[in-house]
């Protein structure tokens, strides 16, 4: 990755301004009737799609070749009506009519459009052309994203008679998101489903009715599992730290640690940045040639962090933190509300929470098997876009303990907010450094635990 490229990685992102795209497609031989009337849970597939779609995008186009027996309110209905061209055709013509240069385009017979999976996608799309998952089965290209820049393509292989959507994928950017990298949403197992015959929609049928429901022996039926990996950070060349993540934001991760750690002071000396989440490793070069690894051998700290989180810097070195003294205060009373909102954005099963919280909305929210991996990324996010104000507020469901309040230290984030505890010498540092420390924030009770200065 060179240097201007730097910092292109998954944020948070509002998909009202994409557009949806639903190949209605027409007549199924294995099903035998028209897909898009098919019923499911007493909806045809065709609303049901543009019922959640609608809540998620700014523009729903239907791209339809056949008649059909209900009125499509709210969508831009498009007519493929040149035959025999297949996906990659309604794919075109609905990229033509739509207004966004962004669109993700989905099959009518995919009932369980997952939201979760669908916003993380479209948080990739400025990395590529085209935001393309692969499962098991191998890649779909019916639950993707794709830019308005790839018409001139597509529509060169239709008119030369190329029908095959994969044969695209050569001739643009292209971003493949692995199954393991959004495994741990919930929905994911079944946002991939689709069906083709009677025995697939009575199967998808069963599975609606168990979703969500408790299992025998207390399991939940629609769970699943975060991945924990372990991942090796590299500088220069070197072995640094090895963390077990979630494979999320590893970029970002890793620029985290550094500047938290504070072995990456300036933008300037940071060259490249290569992730390999497969091979579980980031590597990062910086312009200095000293060792840094090899400097840190022997000073590493294993922390109260899940994953056994290490540091490189003892409670005595944080004394030496430069206080924080920006003049940032909040209303007390905001600050049960805003958790409230904080929690309901965090819902991801075995995973920690942060966010940081600017005026009254959840700005930036990172997910992981780690609560310092939360923090380190959207600290490496920061870094990464050189955003230089810090009036705000970090929220976490974790503990806080004493190397977090490091890391907000050295972020420059003046309060740091938890929904449980706070250690006693994570208390003690944030009073030296100037940090207001508040935790049990739970309906409209919390505690304070320092002094109290910066809340109005």
């Amino acid at each position: 990755m060179s240097k201007s490229e730097i910092g292109k990685t998954t944020k948070t992102i509002k998909t009202k301004d994409m557009g949806a795209i639903i190949l209605a497609g027409g007549k199924s031989t294995r099903i035998g009737r028209d897909k898009a009337v098919v019923p499911f849970q007493g909806e045809p597939l065709l609303l049901r799609a543009m019922r959640i779609l609608k809540e998620l995008f700014g523009e729903v186009i239907v791209v339809k070749n056949q008649d059909l027996p209900f009125q499509l309110d709210g969508a831009k209905v498009v007519h493929d009506d040149v035959p025999y061209q297949g996906p990659l055709g309604g794919i075109s013509a609905g990229l033509h009519a739509s207004s966004h240069d962004v669109n993700f385009v989905v099959a009518v017979d995919m009932p369980f459009i997952n939201p979760q999976v669908i916003d993380y996608l479209g948080g990739l799309t400025d990395e590529a052309d085209i935001v393309i998952p692969r499962t098991v089965d191998g890649l779909e290209p019916l639950f993707a994203f794709y830019n308005k820049r790839c018409l001139p393509v597509i529509d060169e292989m239709l008119a030369r008679g190329d029908r095959k959507i994969v044969a695209i994928l050569p001739q643009v950017s292209v971003r493949v998101v692995g199954y393991p990298e959004i495994a741990d949403l919930d929905g994911a197992s079944t946002t991939f489903i689709n069906i083709n015959t009677e025995r697939d929609l009575e199967r998808a049928e069963r599975r609606a009715t168990h979703v969500g429901t408790l299992l025998p022996g207390g399991l939940n039926g629609d769970r699943q599992p975060p991945v924990e990996r372990a991942v090796t950070l590299y500088v220069n060349g070197e072995e640094l730290v090895t963390v077990q993540s979630s494979l999320e934001h590893l970029e970002e991760l890793a620029c985290g640690f550094l500047v938290s750690e504070g072995i990456l002071r300036s933008r300037d000396e940071l060259t490249n940045v290569t992730v390999d989440a497969k091979g579980g490793a980031v590597r990062i070069t910086l312009t200095r040639s000293r060792t840094i690894a090899t400097a840190m051998v022997g000073k590493r700290f294993v922390t109260s962090g899940c994953g056994k989180g290490f540091s490189f810097t003892s409670p005595g070195d944080a004394r030496g933190i430069g206080g924080i003294d920006v003049g940032f205060t909040v209303s007390a009373a905001a600050i049960p509300a805003l958790m409230k909102e904080f929690l309901k954005s965090s819902r991801r099963s075995g995973m920690h929470s942060s966010a940081l919280v600017r005026g009254d909305q959840v700005w930036l929210l990172r997910q992981d098997i780690g609560r310092h991996n939360t923090i380190d990324m959207m600290v490496g996010r920061l870094w990464l876009d050189g955003v230089e104000d810090r009036d705000v507020m970090l929220f976490t469901t974790g503990r806080i303990s004493y190397e977090m309040v490091v890391k907000a230290a050295k972020a420059r984030i003046p309060i740091v907010v938890s929904r449980t505890a706070a250690t006693d010498l994570a208390i003690e540092l944030a009073g030296e450094l100037g940090i207001e420390l508040i935790g049990y924030v739970r309906g409209t009770n919390m505690q304070v635990y320092t002094s109290g200065s910066r809340l109005e």
